[in-house]
């Protein structure tokens, strides 16, 4: 399907999922912007797509509402929007810590980035797309169905987003705005640690993902919940009835 003319907002777009997203809503013919914190790699990605770089720090609804006025005002109101920016507890490379070790600096981090991030962009965007109509797909992760023990908080996060799409898309059922979620499972992105990239893991790259995220912008259903493993189709996780 051709997105010729639509305008899509990805966050965490300098690398990783967000840049192979970007590629390929580009070759689809979207135009893009790709919004990060990393202003170098950003700038680079969205030459290559001929996108446009902003600034943008998912942790300040500052920085959310500033990035999607500026996209309006160069591109227009987005008519799709992955929100994908994630970190782990730990950066890249450190040893993963006990909970009773993780400090209140990197608790208060990790959520920033992984939940207020998510909230900050749906709470930016919801207004000017709700009147043109699309889709946001966010970013969640297989670690929302399951437990991670090497970084409980990551799977806590990951768990919340799920609830939070789920909820959100419900509140505006019926509406203009599709709101979903993609659940990865390895992908071999730079918060993935090594010890996690070995075969037996199943380890995704980023092109994978990005065909499952825009497959969703364009026709995956409001709340819906898509997982993807690499040996296995991706498959649609149903929300639990309380009711039965």
């Amino acid at each position: 399907m051709s997105m010729r003319g639509k305008i899509a907002l990805v966050t965490g777009g300098a690398t990783g999922i967000g840049a192979a997203v970007a590629t390929q809503l580009a070759e689809r013919g979207a135009r893009v912007a790709v919004c990060d914190i990393n202003e170098r790699v950003g700038r680079a990605t969205a030459s290559e797509v001929g996108g446009e770089f902003i600034a943008c720090d998912v942790t300040r609804f500052e920085s959310v509402v500033q990035a999607v006025n500026s996209c309006v005002g160069r591109m227009g109101v987005p008519d799709y929007a992955h929100l994908n920016a994630g970190i782990m507890t730990v950066p890249t490379g450190e040893p993963f810590l006990a909970i009773e070790d993780v400090s209140v600096e990197q608790y208060r981090r990790i959520i920033g980035v992984n939940l207020d991030g998510v909230f900050f962009g749906i709470k930016a965007l919801l207004p000017g797309m709700r009147e043109k109509g699309g889709a946001i797909t966010i970013t969640a992760s297989v670690a929302a169905f399951g437990m991670l023990s090497i970084d409980p908080l990551y799977s806590a996060t990951k768990h919340a987003l799920v609830g939070f799409a789920r909820s959100v898309a419900a509140a505006n059922d019926g509406g203009r705005v599709r709101i979903n979620v993609i659940c990865p499972g390895v992908v071999d992105t730079a918060i993935v640690p090594d010890s996690f990239k070995g075969e037996q893991f199943g380890v995704m790259p980023p092109s994978m993902m990005a065909a499952e995220v825009v497959d969703l912008l364009e026709s995956g259903a409001n709340g819906e919940v898509r997982a993807k493993l690499k040996h296995k189709p991706a498959f649609v996780v149903p929300p639990i009835d309380v009711n039965r």
